[in-house]
Parts: structure tokens; C-alpha cells; sequence
């Protein structure tokens, strides 16, 4: 998933900002506990982005408890009469419940196995209902894979940022993207850090280093966008998205005020996914020393200090 060249212009100094095809963060995981046949027609749908894993169980060390707990999965595909889900349909819903952030897509069958657990799993993060047979055809799943996933702008803007963040080592990137598909799980820079296995200072330095803004101010876009995607929606409040990502409202509102310069979720909600992107890109790239001082000091170009202990309820 590309997001095109972004043109930028720090002070009176145009800088375009390109995308990388090799980009590690380009990539989108899609999990799946259906049948083979299935799995198959998922297979031959899915867009070249995404990686498609076959699961083995809903819980264990390769099931869906897991790997959602592990990996920055994008889309879950299950069927409740596979025997793997089969009389474990409560600890499907709980799961569902607890990753509700994730879209999943029941693909069953029209028989009684398939479809009595619908109601049941309507309370974890249902999404869509794919019928075997009679609306699975291979342009259908794969509309609908990339309908349900369309709206994770986070991808938009790891893509946008792919050349500086590809400078980073891989542990690095990879708990990056843990934390823009899951920023409630990382309520400071030390979160990050720790799923890097590295030092918050080590951390601060790679990330500078490679020309953005701060590990912070991943922290701050990862809620904005996370915080975007659930106004959209047009049922849940700045109040309602700030208890979802665990951190009081006023911080939530101040990150998308000082990101986007919205004040309401209304002025949010009717903003496009591009122009949100290109705030945050704003916000979290650091041209080149000499760039920086061609255009003079901005408060979105300047170097982070050195990292202290944060203080409570911030990044």
C-alpha cells in the first residue's frame, strides 16, 4: 500500500518525502482459522501486500491468542464450524472483544454449524459475513479485505515515512508497527523501547538518527491515527477513543489538537484520511541538519532532549 510522494515545505524550502517498494512496514497480516478450501479462496483474493497466516488453534503458541498478542495483524478470517473454533466460541468472542480494534470476517457456511454462533460472536469485533458458495467469489474477498482494512491509515503513513523508517534496525520497525496497530498497549516511549529490546535512550538516538522527529512523537501520531479511525465511525466521542487507547481525554485532546489543529471530532471526522497523513508526517519527520539550517529553528524541526522519566499519563 502506497501513499505516494509527499511534498513538503519547511519554511520558504520545498522537500518531498518518497516511498520505498522495499519497505519493511508496507506489508499487512492477515490470520485466518478456516478450512483448507477456504483458506485457498483467501489465498488466491488477497492483494500482494498482504500475508496471509494459516493458525492452528485459537489459543497455544501458533494460535489466535498468540500471534494477535505478538504481531500487527490487520484483518482475522475465522469459520465457527471449523473444528479448531468448533465449542470454543466464547473464547473466540472474548478474543474478539479483547483486540476489538481488529476487523474480523466470519466465512462459513449457510448450515446450522456456521451460522448459529453468529449472535454469539456479534459481541466481539464482527465485521463482515462471507457465505461459502454464494458470495465468495475471489473479486468479492478480495473487495472486502481491502474495504476492512482501508480505513488502518496508520499504513498510509509508515509508507510515507518507509525511507527513514527502513534506516532503523528490524526489531525496531517491527515494534513500530506493533505500536500503530496497537497504541493502548504503549503508554510511554519505555513500551516502545521494551518490545525493541532496547534502551529508551538507544531508542531516542535510532530514531533521530534516522531523520524523525522523536520516539514520542510515534507515541502521539499512532493515538492520533488510531483516534481518527475510531471518529470516523461517527458513533464514538475524543472522550470514548481516549478510554479505548488508555489515556486521559485532555492528552488525547492535545495530541490532536497540536498534530492536526483540530479542536473538535466533528472538524476530525471531516478531515481525509490523505490529510491527516500529511499532518502527521509533518509532525514526525526531521529534514537534514543543513536543511534545518536553511529554513531556521520551527518547533516541529527541533530535536528532542534528552529523555527523562515521563511523567504520569504521558508518553
Amino acid at each position: 500500500m502506497h501513499f505516494g510522494d509527499i511534498a513538503l515545505h519547511f519554511g520558504d524550502t520545498p522537500y518531498t518525502i518518497g516511498t520505498s517498494r522495499t519497505a519493511r512496514v508496507g506489508r499487512m497480516d492477515l490470520v485466518t482459522l478456516v478450512p483448507d478450501p477456504k483458506l485457498l479462496r483467501i489465498r488466491l483474493a488477497a492483494p500482494p501486500a498482504f500475508t496471509v497466516r494459516a493458525l492452528d488453534a485459537v489459543d497455544g503458541p501458533t494460535g489466535l491468542t498468540t500471534i494477535l498478542d505478538a504481531a500487527p495483524v490487520n484483518l482475522i478470517v475465522i469459520d465457527p464450524a471449523d473444528p479448531r473454533c468448533a465449542g470454543r466460541v466464547k473464547d473466540v468472542t472474548g478474543v474478539l472483544t479483547h483486540y476489538d480494534w481488529i476487523p474480523c470476517v466470519v466465512y462459513t457456511s449457510l448450515t446450522a454449524s456456521g451460522i448459529s454462533p453468529l449472535p454469539q460472536l456479534m459481541r466481539g469485533s464482527l465485521s463482515a459475513l462471507l457465505l461459502a458458495g454464494i458470495d465468495d467469489s475471489t473479486t468479492a474477498i478480495r473487495d472486502l479485505i481491502l474495504r476492512l482494512t482501508a480505513d488502518a491509515v496508520a499504513n498510509l503513513l509508515l509508507d510515507a515515512l518507509a525511507r527513514p523508517i527502513e534506516r532503523l534496525p528490524g526489531p525496531l520497525v517491527d515494534a513500530i508497527r506493533l505500536l500503530f496497530a496497537a497504541p493502548h498497549r504503549f503508554p510511554s516511549v519505555e513500551d516502545l523501547a521494551s518490545a525493541a529490546s532496547m534502551s529508551r535512550r538507544h531508542v531516542h538516538r535510532l530514531v533521530t538518527d534516522a531523520g524523525l522527529t522523536s520516539p514520542t512523537q510515534l507515541l502521539v501520531t499512532a493515538r492520533v491515527l488510531r483516534a481518527y479511525q475510531m471518529l470516523r465511525s461517527g458513533d464514538i466521542t475524543v472522550q470514548g477513543a481516549a478510554h479505548r487507547l488508555r489515556i486521559a481525554p485532555r492528552i488525547l485532546a492535545r495530541h490532536l489538537r497540536l498534530t492536526t489543529s483540530v479542536r473538535s471530532s466533528r472538524e476530525m471526522n471531516r478531515m481525509a484520511p490523505t490529510e491527516v497523513v500529511t499532518h502527521c508526517v509533518r509532525s514526525l519527520y526531521r529534514p537534514p541538519a543543513a536543511l534545518r539550517l536553511a529554513v531556521g529553528d520551527s518547533s516541529h524541526l527541533e530535536r528532542e532532549a534528552p529523555p527523562g522519566p515521563p511523567r504520569p499519563g504521558h508518553a
